[in-house]
């Protein structure tokens, strides 16, 4: 397969959900695995089809870093528990645009990097649009069930460590502190979660990601309708 095959069929499963809200597909794998450009290679698409298309990630609802690191730095039970504000997650964009929602959300509360709260405003959302909604552990038994369609995007732990080092290495303080990073505390708490919450269990399509240009999908749910 290539990206465009791909792509091209993530479309159509999308396409052919039916739903008197706005859908929410949630698109979920471990930091660096490539889910991130895969949701933004989606939007496009989308909007090509005359949908409206809100784009948005967990990124956006990190606690503060009191919270965060609240059992350690390097804690990776901290970072499977203290990450995120999923109550707010829900209660500001999942549970607006899903079933009896009023469709108002707002698509972030928190800027991690800056460590400050987003000047994000509520927004009212077409009836008829896609949330594509991406993030590290979504799949959770908090948040699974508020997406409409799921994604699981999976890479090896070695592809991993590779993209961080290129992607965060300058943010996080060098390779050096990268490796420490992701070694102690991302992939020991990804590995946690996966034996908690088995994510890939929980998704629609699984998509195996370790080339970026040659992706394949791995596994099908097909879909019911109401």
């Amino acid at each position: 397969m290539n990206i465009e095959t791909v792509l091209a069929e993530t479309v159509d499963a999308i396409q052919s959900l039916k739903a008197t809200h706005p859908l929410r597909i949630g698109i979920d794998g471990a930091s660096a695995s490539g889910k991130t450009t895969f949701a933004n290679r989606l939007v496009e698409p989308l909007r090509k089809l005359g949908r409206h298309v809100i784009r948005a990630s967990i990124d956006g609802f990190h606690n503060p870093p009191e919270i965060r690191y609240r059992q350690g730095q390097y804690s990776p039970t901290g970072y499977v528990e203290d990450s995120f504000d999923k109550t707010a997650v829900i209660d500001s964009i999942l549970r607006p645009l899903g079933p009896g929602g009023n469709r108002s959300y707002r698509e972030s509360l928190f800027d991690f990097v800056s460590n400050q709260k987003t000047q994000a405003k509520p927004q009212q959302a077409p009836a008829d649009s896609i949330l594509i909604f991406e993030g590290v552990m979504l799949f959770c038994d908090q948040l699974v069930h508020h997406f409409d369609y799921r994604i699981f995007i999976e890479s090896n732990f070695e592809t991993i460590i590779n993209r961080a080092l290129k992607r965060d290495s300058d943010r996080l303080g060098g390779e050096s502190a990268t490796l420490e990073k992701y070694n102690s505390r991302y992939i020991p708490g990804q590995k946690e979660y996966f034996q908690r919450h088995s994510p890939q269990k929980q998704a629609n399509l699984v998509i195996d990601n370790n080339n970026y240009r040659q992706p394949r999908i791995t596994f099908r749910r097909p879909i019911k309708q109401p």
